[in-house]
């Protein structure tokens, strides 16, 4: 899998090749990259996907493919449990890195990878997708160019399938795997360390993990913001992922910021495109990774792409600094804590 000749090439190592993996790999075809090798403990799983993308090399673990390869950029897109040993790794072999979200889930680890990323002097780009989602981002200047006013309040509310939950349940917290989207979003939005967490969560479908959360979370420059989740929607709701990746199910996303002047929302899909069929209807979303024109588009592929410029020298890693992400994770251990222990949990400052 090669970039055009003539171009700059960064040369890409892939850390994960299921089916998130499978459409980074999409995504890459369309960037000046040449994706040398992948790694994926499934042996079926990765000669499939070698021979899918055209990838000369595959490996059962990261460590073997860093010791035998020439590589400037690992995409990691492993289980999130994974991820943290995964990019120190990379970091340890000089490369630059991309993880998809979470940067890693433990607050000392996310520390080790600061460290190590300046010391090393290599880039961490933590795919939070949606900072890189035309929507979001247009908050984000609205709030920059100051027609709230001071802000004041931050509303999220990211709501899921129900019969999705039992692939998490047994997993990971899904603050982990959904919450971290609107913490990374309060953190953009905010402006300010957080200083209070305070969480409730309820277990509806019997699994080890919570199927619904709320939390409260205080900044340094009083910014309040209110995170909602619940993996409760029900099978009868509209589908919104078509495309590249398709999945049967809702995603339901509303993001409010509230000033002393103003306010604006954001909903991440809606009725704006209807498909309607005698069995189902459907309202595609179009900001995370739609096809357009034959190619995967949308937040995704400018996440990738900023990847590849960062980590060529072509641009700073200003969009999601590896501090911000390190605050994302000290966040969301913060609020896993208060969940489960029921208390308001102090972050210090």
């Amino acid at each position: 899998m090669r970039a055009d000749e003539g171009e700059s090439v960064t040369r890409v190592a892939m850390a994960g090749a299921g089916r998130f993996g499978a459409l980074h790999l999409q995504v890459l075809r369309s960037l000046p990259v040449e994706v040398v090798a992948v790694c994926e403990p499934d042996a079926g799983r990765r000669a499939a996907v070698q021979e899918e993308f055209g990838i000369a090399a595959g490996y059962a673990s990261l460590g073997d493919l860093l010791a035998r390869e020439r590589v400037d950029l690992v995409d990691v897109v492993s289980d999130e449990s994974s991820h943290g040993k995964l990019v120190l790794q990379a970091i340890d072999a000089g490369c630059h890195v991309v993880v998809e979200k979470p940067l890693c889930t433990d607050v000392d680890e996310a520390e080790r990878i600061r460290a190590g990323a300046r010391e090393r002097g290599v880039e961490v780009v933590t795919g939070q997708i949606s900072r890189f989602g035309a929507g979001y981002q247009h908050l984000r200047d609205v709030l920059d160019r100051g027609e709230l006013g001071r802000p004041v309040n931050l509303r999220f509310r990211r709501d899921f399938s129900r019969s999705w939950f039992p692939a998490f349940g047994k997993r990971i917290h899904p603050v982990w795997e959904s919450g971290i989207h609107d913490i990374d979003l309060a953190v953009w939005y905010a402006g300010a360390p957080c200083r209070a967490v305070y969480a409730v969560q309820r277990t509806i479908s019997g699994l080890e993990h919570p199927d619904t959360l709320v939390a409260v979370l205080t900044f340094a420059n009083d910014v309040v913001a209110t995170l909602e989740s619940a993996w409760l929607v029900p099978d009868a709701a509209p589908q919104t992922l078509r495309g590249a990746l398709e999945l049967d199910g809702t995603i339901d996303a509303v993001t409010e910021l509230l000033g002393d002047r103003g306010t604006a929302a954001y909903r991440l899909a809606h009725d704006g495109l209807t498909v309607r069929t005698d069995s189902a209807v459907a309202h595609p979303e179009l900001t995370l990774w739609p096809t357009v024109a034959g190619r995967v588009s949308g937040a995704l592929r400018e996440e990738l792409g900023y990847a590849v410029e960062v980590a060529a020298g072509q641009r700073h890693n200003d969009v999601i600094p590896l501090d911000e992400a390190v605050e994302g994770v000290r966040i969301a251990a913060a609020i896993q804590e208060s969940a489960q222990r029921c208390t308001r949990v102090s972050l210090g400052g």
